[in-house]
């Protein structure tokens, strides 16, 4: 059965956006959240694209307190479609968010026919990534709920431990690489760059109906 939504979870500085992008470059996602307007570039790259969900964007502003928040479940689906222009496709929605983190659990047992994807580095790793990525400069999307480097650092280590435990339940963690990929979501042409993401651990869990 095709999955409704992958909740996306992972620290800034995680390259999940990155492995967001070849996911819904190469397989079947909806990809009518995207826009001029929800993208930001680095460099070479579009580092960010499409909708993302939590404190401060655009969208999600309670997604750090999911099981407070949404005791309507459906309200919470709404929220999510909500950022495609036609939520109604047969394709998978990505459903980006940071602070899904503090909240794994309820996604979990709350949430039918869908999955989610976690991506992990470590703490050091994923802040150096995000500052050499623009850090406060980042245009899209906002991290002003991180507030500072001292507390991004902070959020950064708290979000990877809470995925750890979460993780530890179910699965294990796996490197990023093109086995992975197949393995999860079917033949691909995929190149995982051996440099990039040498270092960027990966874990699929399904929701419980």
């Amino acid at each position: 059965m095709l999955s409704k939504y992958t909740f996306l979870v992972g620290a800034p500085g995680s390259r999940w956006s990155g492995v967001a992008q070849l996911l819904t470059d190469n397989f079947n996602y909806n990809k009518t959240d995207e826009s001029q307007e929800r993208q930001y570039v680095h460099g070479e790259f579009t580092g960010h694209k499409g909708s993302y969900f939590g404190p401060g964007m655009e969208l999600g502003e309670d997604f750090h307190r999911l099981e407070h928040s949404y005791y309507n479940k459906l309200r919470f689906q709404a929220t999510c479609d909500s950022a495609f222009a036609d939520p109604n496709l047969p394709q998978t929605k990505m459903i980006k968010c940071h602070q899904f983190a503090y909240g794994l659990d309820w996604l979990k047992k709350n949430v039918p026919h869908s999955n989610i994807l976690l991506v992990r580095r470590d703490t050091d790793l994923a802040f150096d990534w995000w500052k050499d990525a623009g850090g406060w400069n980042i245009t899209y999307p906002n991290y002003e709920w991180y507030m500072d480097d001292a507390h991004m650092r902070h959020y950064i280590d708290t979000e990877i431990k809470l995925a750890d435990v979460f993780v530890k339940k179910y699965q294990q963690w796996e490197y990023l690489t093109e086995d992975w990929i197949t393995e999860h979501f079917g033949t691909h042409s995929i190149e995982v760059s051996p440099t990039k993401y040498n270092d960027t651990q990966v874990c699929l869990i399904t929701t419980d109906f």
